[in-house]
């Protein structure tokens, strides 16, 4: 899948829970170095060849990314 659209999935997720975000790059940055980095309040996440990382732990797939995310923005004291 393209970076391009891996992002968009991600920051739709991150829409709709809430999360605030800025995205490192865009579709220029991305046809030159297929890698993106997401920041949230607590959280860095990078996009490297599909393979996502949420402060530097490995995600399964876009809902395992989520579920790292909430649980550092929302649940850690």
């Amino acid at each position: 899948m393209k970076i391009d659209k891996i992002v968009k999935q991600i920051t739709k997720k991150l829409d709709a829970e809430g999360v605030q975000y800025e995205v490192i790059g865009d579709e220029h940055s991305f046809a030159i170095s297929p890698t993106c980095t997401i920041h949230t309040n607590h959280c860095t996440i990078e996009i490297n060849n599909n393979q996502i990382t949420v402060n530097e732990k490995a995600a399964d797939d876009i809902e395992d990314m989520i579920d790292l995310i909430l649980e550092v923005e929302y649940y850690s004291v």
